[in-house]
């Protein structure tokens, strides 16, 4: 295979990333707490025998650098439920799951058959002392302050944990809207996030922006493929030519 080829394969190698993300993106446009995901592109370049001498350059190639995600805030919409919380500034609440503690800013939160505080997926919402929070059965009224502090009719019972990172690109997505922090990363109270009562965070994917992109790369990744074809056919057209004459 000559380089042309391996030139277009390595951008169509990357579309198809690229289609991938986006697809995730326009998939997850409804999804609470969601945050977009965008891909980082880099040269490659490849030093060849034949790029040596004057005149001649070396083979530049698409490499796959990073996906990143976009921590914009998303749209705040108002439900009325009672457990359902959003967030205003840089922060994310605490969720102990099966593997750790993890973090997320999807806030519909509900209660299990034990009356503990959980996120969809069952997983125990932690307060500041890492422990999880309790609704009694005979508790019916449930209030949510800015600063996170959870009461009922009968008082306080605790405060959500809501932290913030030195660096949020460092965060690792373990699911559409849950992030693992890693090492070096220092983690902190988030002092200056707001605590949005009965409302949620929508994502922040702009729909009509990810499907125009799908689009284009669907077309752009069916261009380089006519691009291969042609290719193909010329070099299996020259190599015949070539049988012939020998």
């Amino acid at each position: 295979m000559d380089n042309t080829k391996y030139i277009a394969l390595s951008r169509q190698m990357a579309l198809w990333k690229q289609m991938n993300v986006v697809s995730n993106n326009v998939a997850n446009m409804n999804t609470t707490g969601y945050k977009q995901e965008d891909t980082i592109f880099s040269t490659f370049v490849a030093q060849t025998m034949n790029a040596k001498g004057m005149g001649k350059e070396p083979v530049y190639f698409t490499q796959d650098f990073a996906t990143y995600n976009n921590f914009m805030e998303g749209a705040l919409v108002e439900t009325g439920n009672s457990l359902d919380v959003a967030l205003q500034g840089d922060g994310f609440f605490a969720v102990e799951t099966d593997n750790g503690i993890s973090y997320t800013r999807k806030g519909n939160f509900t209660l299990d058959n034990n009356g503990m505080i959980v996120t969809t997926d069952g997983y125990p919402v932690l307060s500041q002392q890492n422990a999880p929070l309790f609704i009694a059965p005979t508790e019916k009224e449930i209030m949510i302050t800015e600063d996170g502090s959870v009461a009922t009719e009968n008082g306080v019972i605790g405060q959500l944990q809501i932290v913030k990172f030195a660096d949020n690109q460092k965060l690792l997505k373990k699911a559409n809207t849950m992030f693992d922090n890693v090492d070096g990363n220092q983690m902190t109270t988030a002092d200056n996030v707001r605590v949005i009562h009965r409302s949620l965070e929508k994502s922040n994917v702009n729909s009509v922006e990810e499907m125009t992109k799908l689009i284009q790369l669907q077309r752009s990744y069916e261009f380089v493929q006519q691009m291969i074809d042609e290719e193909h056919e010329r070099l299996s057209n020259t190599i015949e030519i070539y049988s012939q004459l020998a």
